[in-house]
C-alpha cells in the first residue's frame, strides 16, 4: 500500500467517529481558523491585551503610592502650618536657616 492510500484510510476511520465529524466540518474549522487570527494576529491580540493589564497594574500601583505621599504632605503642611515651632524646626532641618549669632555644623 502507498503512503497516499494509508493516510486516506484513516482519514475515513477518523471521519467516521463523532469527534472526526466535528473537528473536519467546515464551520468548525472556519471558526478554529478566526479565532487562531483574533488571538494571535490581530492588532489587539492576547500578547497586547497582557501587556496592557500589566501597564494598567503598574499605574494603579503608582496612583497609590502617590496618594499616599499625598496625604503625607497634606499632613505636614497642616502641622508646619498650625504650629510656628514646628515651622522653625522644619525651616531649621531641611534648610539650615539659623538665627543672628548661631553657628551650624553639618554632620553627614
Amino acid at each position: 500500500m502507498s503512503i497516499f492510500t494509508r493516510i486516506k484510510a484513516r482519514y475515513r476511520l477518523f471521519r467516521r467517529r463523532p469527534l472526526g465529524k466535528v473537528l473536519l466540518n467546515k464551520y468548525f474549522i472556519v471558526g478554529l481558523i478566526f479565532l487562531v487570527w483574533i488571538c494571535f494576529f490581530d492588532t489587539n491580540n492576547v500578547g497586547q491585551l497582557l501587556r496592557a493589564r500589566r501597564t494598567l497594574r503598574s499605574q494603579r500601583q503608582q496612583i497609590e503610592f502617590y496618594e499616599q505621599e499625598i496625604s503625607k504632605m497634606e499632613r505636614k503642611l497642616e502641622q508646619l502650618q498650625s504650629q510656628r515651632d514646628s515651622l522653625e524646626k522644619f525651616a531649621r532641618e531641611e534648610y539650615f536657616y539659623l538665627q543672628d549669632g548661631e553657628d551650624v555644623y553639618i554632620i553627614k
